[in-house]
């Protein structure tokens, strides 16, 4: 019995991508009129039947796969080609039970195919629809020819010596300044409060903070939600509150005198205070009355004012810090020989500090996109520089294996990596305002309005799919992509920023790097060592999991850095007349002692242009083609002249990026109305541009001049166009015909 004969058909519009993928689906099946029909809320399913090529004595091990094998193609109504479709089993008693690659679902559900090892996401965003479908009947083959589980023995799983208090952690700047300006608790008495907490670690006192000043005006309030909060049980509270005292001399007298005996106990801090106009013991039973002071530790703040400002801060005033620890009775029950320890006094981590200690003035607000062990080095890196304004993006969890190179440790196993680190972040700056340290635990590729709040996008993932999704997406024009990736086992790092008003895009700079393998040593390296790695079998995967990278934390973590300094420097360039970036670091350890180079290209816009036969594709033209082609077509008028195109494809975007041309190969002549395209030594020349590039960068089309004028392809150019169609839908790429007029570039792509 067939799933698809309950579902209800779909009536609503479809978005023209799905409508696309649903006429690719009934070409490929040979359906006229595909049905379309509800999955669910957010899911369409298109009915198909595979013929699979059973053995003569049909499926092996009796397993249940037929000739005719019905299955459903579940498209995403709103996030398809960026979420990828699958295909599920139109049969009821489709034989899971006896079958890998099939993700775990529920008896109730419709079994599901594993058709990919990796994200299936990613691999979608890097094949077209019909590859997919081809994928599927493969994965039915094998599954009645018992060679699914060929590749199946892989399996991957996922910080004052002797009687020195705890610190005291505070804001020297926000406690002179109370006492700076006099602003006493209660006008009889010298003296500030201050609202901080114990902070405890593993359920024991592990320092003192002071972080806000509290007026007598809001004291009834604080008060009050101190003791709410200590009514409540709560297993993962990290502080428990309590008041600061800060005392000062009542006549601001100046002390010129350095200290020289501490006091010990209680009767010798009260003689301490008492030389300084203070009765302490009663200033405290006065506080202790209006309830002031909880049955917790008291840390107690004397400031001393000094002819001459204290080093190492902005004002005259020295601290001096005392924590007693009071009895269960109170204020009352101190006894003088109660121990008096001295606190050692820090400075809270803070963003003017961060931004002093790390020498960097300019930060702009930032949405990381993947919190991997890239993204993560990335993050904290900035977030330590004093950036405040920080989003992160990822929807994966910290697992064990993460630990070998992820800026995470141990105690955040099992945590969402996006919210782990934002936690992180918010823990160093617990004096500064954090509410724009952000944790975004969607797939990337459902983001829309975040990008509104910031400057600087920068992608760790080095995802095809995020990149194309990001390419798609209208940026606002105040934002910047980034994106930063890890290639050649660790030997090269790629740091990539588009140019103004994203030209060039991210997709121009991507694909650029290839082509720079044509001239520059480490690209090439990289290129070629991608290609000589061999996929021998179909990419149908155990678990649906990725292979961990092989690569220690120290390569990742220098190409981190490197790409840390030069975010930096991007970030200070002005945004009009703003070039691309194309930057390469570079670790050669091929001669023993490791080498290491960096490389910083400017990168120009690239000049575009649109399909004139109306396919919707683009030409995107690298900076200086253009003048190449109209000072070509110059020299040799009135003749015409011609070659071909240098560069790559993409069907998923529909986008032709050019990068050189060849200039009439031999045998090429041109006359007054046409040119004729030579071929001796180009197959050579192309294959070498191939090899250097690893197989990325090759023939992309063909161009030519009419000197004479002509805005359109002539007879003779449709005719060739027809022929070079019939060839090309063999490699597969498009036909693309570009046409230089003495003041115009037109531009043909066909299918």
């Amino acid at each position: 019995m067939l799933r698809s004969s309950s579902l209800q058909p779909y009536a609503d519009d479809l978005s023209v991508e799905v409508q696309a993928a649903i006429q690719e689906i009934g070409q490929y099946f040979g359906i006229p009129n595909p049905k379309v029909l509800i999955l669910d809320h957010w899911h369409v399913v298109v009915p198909v039947v595979y013929n699979v090529s059973l053995p003569s004595r049909g499926a092996v091990d009796g397993i249940d796969i037929r000739e005719q094998e019905p299955m459903l193609i579940r498209l995403s109504l709103n996030s398809y080609p960026h979420a990828a479709p699958f295909l599920l089993s139109d049969r009821k008693d489709f034989p899971r039970s006896r079958l890998s690659h099939l993700y775990f679902t529920t008896d109730d559900e419709p079994a599901r195919l594993c058709l990919v090892r990796n994200n299936p996401h990613e691999w979608f965003a890097t094949i077209k629809l019909r590859d997919f479908l081809d994928v599927g009947g493969q994965w039915l083959y094998k599954a009645a020819t018992g060679q699914l589980d060929e590749d199946g023995d892989e399996f991957d799983p996922t910080r004052l010596e002797g009687n020195i208090g705890l610190k005291h952690i505070y804001r020297y700047d926000l406690i002179n300044e109370v006492v700076s300006q006099n602003q006493r608790f209660i006008p009889d008495l010298p003296a500030a409060l201050f609202i901080g907490g114990q902070l405890l670690k593993a359920g024991k006192v592990d320092s003192y903070q002071t972080n806000a000043h509290v007026p007598f005006i809001v004291f009834e309030k604080v008060r009050n939600a101190i003791a709410i909060l200590s009514t409540e049980e709560n297993e993962e509270l990290v502080a428990n509150p309590v008041f600061t005292f800060v005392f000062w001399d009542p006549d601001g007298a100046m002390d010129n005198l350095y200290l020289t005996s501490r006091p010990k106990n209680y009767g010798q801090l009260k003689l301490f205070f008492s030389l300084r106009g203070i009765d302490l013991h009663q200033a405290l039973l006065k506080l202790e009355m209006l309830g002031a002071i909880p049955r917790l530790g008291l840390p107690i703040v004397f400031a001393i004012k000094r002819p001459r400002r204290v080093i190492g801060y902005n004002g005259n005033y020295e601290f001096i810090n005392f924590l007693i620890v009071l009895p269960a009775e109170g204020v009352a029950a101190i006894d003088d020989s109660r121990k008096v320890k001295l606190q050692g006094h820090i400075e809270p981590f803070s963003k003017d500090m961060a931004v002093t200690l790390s020498d960097r003035n300019q930060t702009s607000a930032s949405l990381y996109i993947g919190a991997g062990s890239l993204g993560s080095k990335l993050i904290l890196h900035d977030a330590r520089s004093g950036n405040l304004q920080i989003g992160i993006c990822d929807d994966d969890t910290m697992l064990p294996h993460n630990l070998a190179r992820h800026a995470l440790v141990a105690d955040r196993l099992g945590q969402n990596k996006a919210e782990a680190l934002a936690s992180i972040i918010k823990q160093f700056y617990s004096a500064d305002k954090t509410d724009k340290i952000t944790a975004i635990t969607s797939n990337a590729i459902y983001l829309d309005k975040e990008f509104q709040e910031y400057q600087c996008i920068i992608d760790t993932t080095a995802s095809v799919q995020v990149m194309n999704f990001l390419i798609s997406k209208q940026l606002p024009t105040n934002t910047r992509y980034y994106k930063a990736e890890i290639a050649d086992a660790g030997a090269l790092g790629l740091l990539y920023a588009e140019g103004y008003n994203r030209n060039p895009r991210m997709d121009d700079l991507v694909n650029l790097a290839s082509f720079n393998a044509t001239k520059i040593e480490q690209l090439r390296t990289w290129r070629m060592n991608d290609a000589q790695r061999e996929v021998t079998t179909l990419n149908v995967g155990l678990g649906c999991s990725s292979t961990t990278s092989v690569m220690a934390d120290d390569t990742l973590g220098f190409h981190a850095s490197v790409f840390s300094r030069m975010l930096a420097k991007a970030t200070t360039q002005e945004s009009q007349g703003m070039s691309g970036i194309l930057a390469i670091s570079s670790l050669d350890e091929s001669k023993g002692s490791p080498s290491i180079s960096t490389e910083y290209l400017d990168v120009q816009a690239f000049d575009i242009l649109n399909c004139k036969a109306g396919s919707g594709w683009e030409v995107r033209l690298m900076g200086g083609i253009k003048e190449l082609l109209f000072a070509n077509g110059n020299r040799q008028a009135p003749k015409e002249t011609g070659g071909v195109l240098i560069g790559i494809a993409n069907y998923k975007t529909k986008t032709i990026h050019v990068f050189d041309i060849v200039v009439e190969p031999q045998g090429s002549h041109g006359t007054y109305c046409e040119f004729v395209r030579g071929n001796k030594g180009l197959p050579a020349e192309i294959d070498e541009i191939k090899r250097k590039t690893g197989e990325v960068i090759g023939y992309i089309g063909e161009w030519h001049t009419h000197p004479m004028n002509l805005k359109g392809l002539s007879t003779k150019d449709e005719k060739t166009i027809a022929e070079l169609r019939v060839l090309n839908r063999t490699v597969p790429i498009p036909t693309c015909a570009l046409i230089v007029t003495p003041d115009e570039l037109l531009v043909y792509v066909y299918e």
